[in-house]
C-alpha cells in the first residue's frame, strides 16, 4: 500500500537525507586503490554512528554489510569483503541507506577509480541522465508507468541490458515501500 507522507515525516526524511549525503561525502575520501570493500564498509559504519544513524541494510534480509558497494560486473548489493580490494579501473557502486528517527533513505552513486575507457564513461554518464530522464515525469497526471517507460526507452536507445528483476522503490519506515518503479516499460 502507499503511504504518503505527512509534513512532519517529510521534514524527519530530510533531515535523514541530509546525514546521509554527509557521510557520502565523507566517505568518498576514503574511496581509493587499495582499500577493501570490508574496510569501506566498517569506515561507513563509524561515519553512521559518528552522525547519530543506523545502517538501514545491516541485516535487513540477511544482508551482512551496512552499505552495499558494488565493484565493476555487480549489478547490485553488493556484499563487503576483506578480499575485495579495489583497484585503478574499477566501477564501484555505493549504496548507502540508514535510519533516522524511525525513517529510512538510500541512495546509490557510481564511481570509476583512475581512468576507464569513453564508454564505460558514457555508460556512467548516461545512467545518471536516465534518472533524470525519470524524475521528470514525476508531475501531476502522470502514472509510475510514465517514469518506468521513459527510463527504459532511454535504456534501449543506447543498446543497455534492462535488469528486470530490480527496481527502483519508495522508502519511509521500511527500507523498500511502494511504489516499484522499473525500469523498463509495462502495462497494468
Amino acid at each position: 500500500m502507499l503511504s504518503i507522507k505527512s509534513l512532519d515525516e517529510i521534514v524527519i526524511m530530510k533531515e535523514a537525507g541530509k546525514i546521509l549525503s554527509l557521510i557520502r561525502k565523507e566517505l568518498l575520501k576514503f574511496l581509493k586503490v587499495g582499500i577493501s570493500t570490508f574496510d569501506l564498509d566498517m569506515i561507513a559504519f563509524d561515519l553512521m554512528k559518528k552522525n547519530g544513524v543506523i545502517s538501514a541494510f545491516k541485516g535487513y534480509q540477511g544482508f551482512g554489510g551496512y552499505i552495499c558497494i558494488s565493484v565493476n560486473e555487480a549489478v547490485v548489493h553488493g556484499l563487503p569483503s576483506k578480499t575485495r580490494i579495489l583497484k585503478l579501473g574499477d566501477i564501484v557502486t555505493l549504496d548507502i541507506g540508514i535510519k533516522h528517527k524511525g525513517y529510512c533513505v538510500d541512495s546509490a552513486w557510481t564511481y570509476s577509480l583512475g581512468s576507464v575507457s569513453n564508454k564505460i564513461k558514457q555508460f556512467i554518464e548516461n545512467t545518471k541522465k536516465s534518472l533524470f530522464l525519470g524524475i521528470e515525469q514525476v508531475k501531476p497526471g502522470n502514472k509510475i508507468s510514465d517514469i518506468s517507460r521513459v527510463i527504459g526507452k532511454f535504456g534501449n536507445k543506447n543498446n543497455y541490458g534492462i535488469m528486470e528483476i530490480f527496481s527502483g522503490h519508495g522508502i519511509g519506515k521500511k527500507s523498500h515501500e511502494e511504489p516499484y518503479i522499473f525500469n523498463f516499460d509495462f502495462v497494468l
